[in-house]
């Protein structure tokens, strides 16, 4: 993978001094910019799903699935890691139903409830009174709009 990531900068800083240095004819600049966004946007994603201390969804239909989806990983992770690394389970159930409040409240926000989704949550293992607990950190969602309709007629 990282040498993929690697290809894919190397891509850039071409398009990126290529742009800076008017080596692109002006018909092309266009589309070569929107290439340069396309690549940045594939390595935020490659970098947002290889991280470590995450809980991931598939792609699901909307975001009540993807929610769903994620409740499911969260608590087969929570049950492993209070095996593995004594982690509370109450305190932890707590933290999760604080995040997923904020994380539907975000999504009805951004009115992306209907839309595909793909939902990577990263976590940390916090430490409180002697207790050790799974503490969300973040909520990256991954959603996917139409981007065009295509029309074959027979």
């Amino acid at each position: 993978m990282e040498e993929l990531k690697e290809v894919f900068r190397k891509c850039l800083e071409e398009i990126d001094s290529g742009i800076k240095e008017s080596k692109f004819p002006e018909v092309a600049r266009i589309y070569i910019e929107r290439l340069g966004r396309s690549i940045r946007d594939t390595l935020s994603v490659i970098d947002t799903v290889m991280k470590e201390n995450t809980i991931q969804t598939g792609i699901s239909p909307s975001s009540r699935s993807a929610i769903y989806n994620l409740r499911r990983a969260f608590y087969a992770t929570l049950s492993r890691l209070s095996e593995e690394k004594g982690i509370d389970k109450d305190r932890s159930t707590e933290e999760w139903k604080n995040a997923v409040s904020k994380m539907i409240e975000f999504i009805n926000k951004e009115g992306i409830s209907e839309a595909p989704m793909k939902i990577v949550l990263t976590y940390d293992i916090a430490e409180e009174n002697g207790k050790k607990y799974v503490k969300p950190e973040r909520a990256e969602i991954l959603f996917f709009e139409l981007e065009g309709v295509k029309t074959l007629t027979f």
